[in-house]
């Protein structure tokens, strides 16, 4: 299973670990300065860092998570507009040998694949955006 399909709410993950984050600094800050300064670090402090280093760890994790989601629906956004692309460029040469045999006197080939998925509306709407984006970048 990759991590980008985990079952993981990463916005309630991250509220927990944001509160018991919350909760170690508030035990370190009250246990701040009540001790000797040349005191050896007792049992509870070595836990309370241990819980500390593990949560700040688990954050980092879900922080992983959170990109690797991301950069998985780009690169899933990006296939269905090569895809997208692909199949315009193939209709549009197909369009245009169909174009030369018409003017040869050639009868007309029957549409092809590529040219029947151009009347297909995800295509067509994915096109839309996709130009609308070209032009915006033009």
């Amino acid at each position: 299973m990759s991590i980008v399909n985990l079952p993981v709410d990463l916005e309630t993950d991250s509220l927990v670990a944001s509160l018991i984050l919350q909760d170690i600094e508030e035990i370190q800050y009250a246990h701040k300065g009540k001790g000797r300064a040349d005191a050896p670090v007792t049992d509870d402090q070595l836990a309370l860092q241990d819980q500390l280093t593990a949560i700040m760890s688990h954050m980092t994790f879900l922080n992983d998570i959170r990109l690797a989601r991301s950069l998985d629906d780009a690169l899933g956004l990006d296939a269905h507009c090569l895809e997208a692309f692909s199949i315009l460029n193939q209709a549009e040469n197909e369009d245009h040998n169909a174009a030369l045999a018409l003017e040869r006197g050639d009868p007309l080939p029957p549409p092809s694949l590529s040219q029947r998925s151009l009347e297909d509306p995800f295509i067509l709407a994915l096109l839309s955006v996709l130009f609308s984006i070209l032009r915006c970048l033009i």
